[in-house]
């Protein structure tokens, strides 16, 4: 295995999908196994599982071993959507109606709540569990506590009395990216050592493989972000961070350092507005793009694979090395 495509990569990590509808079914009721399937068979790139099975391999164990620890972090990522979406009251993911959109937020907190359980089941299939366990409860930890940054990166939406009381007006970048770090790297950290756990091999790879996935997943969310506001046909509601109320995005952040205080101004009020309609959106989007941020983000974010690819260096000419580096382009190349 040497370069792949995205396609490629894509089928690598759907190879986890047998093992999750299998983990899903036991014990669980026969009416109640649609709804359970649902949001694995709307679509996904399993990047995150993917991730674990070729670390797995570049450390010199076999995919196979790592098929339990993939659909393990699988889990966690999926979980952790449908969480989003409830939080966020997301419409739209994967081009598809979300979980709570098509069964309703009270059976939505039932499917999240019974992927946590099956998360358990699947991480006592995997080699070292109690270091595997131990790497995904933390990512987990992390995982919530970015979601409680996003959401204090909200401007407006939502009258919580500990978010009113502790909303984020004025951001700096460092802290958005201590929110990303938490929110969306650390699982990419979490999918990269796993594997190498998976294929049992010593602390220096699994050290240098965390970093890599460290840093894809800054470059990968910094990506999402721009794909939220200037991308098209990615499969989810057009400018939803805006919608959301959601100054915690890279491409807004950094346009509004460029802006003149008319048009930051007419910015920040979209985002404060109690709710931002389509054309309001619309006009928020317009602003973006007149400024330097896609490209800023874009060169941010390629910078950060940069650094990731270094940690390749532990891997000596293993035909991995490449394999892993052309996962971290397509994480930040993808068009959806």
């Amino acid at each position: 295995m040497s370069r792949l495509s995205l396609t490629e990569i894509i089928r690598v990590g759907r190879k986890v999908d047998p093992v999750i509808l299998r983990a899903l079914s036991h014990d669980s009721a026969k009416e109640f196994r649609p709804s359970l399937y649902y949001h694995f068979q709307v679509g996904g790139k399993r990047m995150r599982a993917a991730m674990v099975m070729l670390c797995c391999a570049a450390s010199g164990g076999r995919i196979q071993n790592a098929l339990n620890p993939a659909a393990a972090v699988e889990m966690v990522h999926n979980y952790s959507l449908v969480m989003d979406d409830m939080i966020d009251r997301g419409e739209i993911r994967r081009g598809k109606p979300t979980v709570r959109r098509e069964f309703g937020d009270s059976t939505s907190l039932l499917i999240a709540m019974f992927y946590r359980e099956v998360l358990d089941d699947l991480i006592q299939e995997c080699p070292r569990r109690a270091v595997i366990r131990k790497i995904a409860v933390t990512a987990m930890k992390e995982i919530i506590d970015g979601e409680r940054l996003d959401l204090q990166f909200e401007q407006a939406g939502r009258d919580d009395p500990f978010l009113t009381a502790h909303r984020i007006r004025k951001p700096s970048f460092q802290l958005y990216l201590e929110m990303i770090g938490k929110k969306t790297a650390s699982l990419f950290q979490a999918a990269a050592e796993i594997g190498a756990h998976s294929a049992q091999t010593g602390p220096r790879i699994v050290q240098a493989l965390g970093s890599f996935g460290w840093k894809v997943g800054l470059a990968f969310q910094v990506m999402d972000d721009v794909l939220d506001i200037c991308g098209e046909g990615t499969g989810k509601q057009e400018a939803k961070d805006v919608v959301e109320h959601k100054l915690g995005n890279a491409a807004i952040l950094i346009a509004m350092k460029y802006l003149h205080e008319k048009d930051k101004a007419e910015l920040q009020g979209i985002l404060t507005s109690p709710r931002v309609s389509g054309r309001q959106a619309a006009k928020a989007k317009q602003l973006v793009m007149k400024t330097p941020a896609e490209l800023a983000c874009k060169q941010i974010a390629s910078e950060y694979l940069q650094e990731a690819k270094e940690h390749l260096t532990v891997l000596g000419r293993s035909r991995y090395a490449v394999t892993l580096s052309d996962f971290g382009d397509h994480a930040i190349k993808r068009a959806f």
